[in-house]
């Protein structure tokens, strides 16, 4: 009777076995999957494309203004031409085009301090002004304040402009050809920043 209840639990056992085996290797797929899963995301490799400017030369003006600033320039009603391009420039779309450049001989007017970027700052500043595909895109929602301005020289003939906001992200870029989409994304802000910034050009 004895022997006969065992034989009766034997297939019983197998099954129980075979469903406990079976789970273990589920659990382990899943974490197999979840791991190749994790290993793409951090292998995430860029894509790149053109240069936006073949240049040899670089410009950068910068003025030192805070929002309040210049929204209050902004309710100010019979302005002077000075501060009308001043408002056009740090919060509007001057230049809307390459052929806009008669607005750089007033920067230093209204403003903004001139210096020249150092050439073996240009490899690093390429690798932020060229196309390439991003991991993750960020938008911001605040005003642009544009208090940055790269222009761009080739035999001293401007190729291309840049006005830049590092506070909210976001760029104006004329005279280029390239697909400015993801400019900045991936740290690019901060990156090109720190390139402007550092050791003051030096």
């Amino acid at each position: 009777m004895k022997n006969h209840t065992i034989l009766n639990l034997g297939p019983l056992l197998i099954a129980v076995i075979c469903f406990l085996v079976g789970c273990k290797k589920a659990e382990q797929n899943s974490n197999i999957g979840e791991k190749t899963n994790q290993s793409v995301e951090q292998k995430f490799i860029p894509k790149y494309g053109n240069l936006y400017f073949d240049y040899d030369g670089i410009d950068h003006y910068h003025i030192s203004t805070d929002e309040s600033s210049v929204m209050a320039l902004d309710t100010i009603p019979n302005r002077s031409k000075e501060d009308q391009l001043k408002l056009d420039i740090i919060i509007n779309k001057t230049p809307k085009s390459i052929n806009d450049t008669e607005f750089i001989k007033s920067l230093e007017k209204i403003g903004f301090k001139k210096s020249a970027i150092t050439s073996h700052k240009f490899k690093k500043i390429n690798e932020v002004f060229i196309e390439k595909t991003v991991n993750e895109i960020l938008e911001y929602a605040c005003v642009a304040v544009y208090r940055d301005i790269l222009i761009f020289k080739k035999k001293e003939k401007i190729v291309g402009i840049a006005k830049i906001c590092f506070d909210c992200h976001q760029k104006q870029i004329v005279g280029t050809k390239a697909n400015t989409e993801n400019f900045g994304q991936d740290g690019d802000y901060e990156k090109l920043q720190q390139i402007l910034y550092t050791n003051q050009h030096q």
